[in-house]
């Protein structure tokens, strides 16, 4: 039964992760300058703001497409989710290096929780799809 669940779970978790990429990407490539404010940051230049496009906004994009590919192909469902945990993980563990360094627990407690849940939930369906494919494998036994 859990078999029939696991692919629609996991679509789930990739349209989330799909749509949290989608929009930080959009924040940035849209509004760079408010965006940067937001963190208390200044671009002071026409380049800097192209800069800040092209790094925080074409990149989530970029993922987010990836994340798209492996939603709508189900043969890469299970490498979309190791994407996403991945790419989540590895913020993650940024962030906490940054928030241990610079003292900024407060300030990120917000976007840990975030990270931390779709962390979560990405590897938690990457091992409900792969129990899934080792039951419907003993099934064709």
């Amino acid at each position: 039964m859990s078999y029939r669940i696991a692919p629609w779970i996991s679509r789930v978790v990739l349209v989330f992760a799909l749509t949290v990429l989608a929009l930080i990407s959009r924040k940035f490539i849209s509004s760079p300058v408010d965006a940067a404010a937001a963190s208390d940051m200044t671009l002071g230049s026409p380049l800097a703001i192209t800069n800040m496009r092209a790094s925080f906004g074409a990149f989530p994009l970029g993922c987010a497409l990836f994340v798209a590919v492996c939603l709508f192909t189900s043969s890469l469902r299970k490498t979309g989710l190791v994407f996403v945990a991945l790419i989540v993980g590895t913020a993650l563990a940024v962030r906490v290096f940054g928030v241990v360094a610079d003292g900024t627990f407060a300030e990120s407690l917000r976007v840990l929780i975030a990270e931390t849940v779709l962390l979560g939930l990405s590897l938690a369906a990457y091992v409900g799809e792969r129990l899934a494919s080792a039951s419907s494998a003993s099934l064709r036994v």
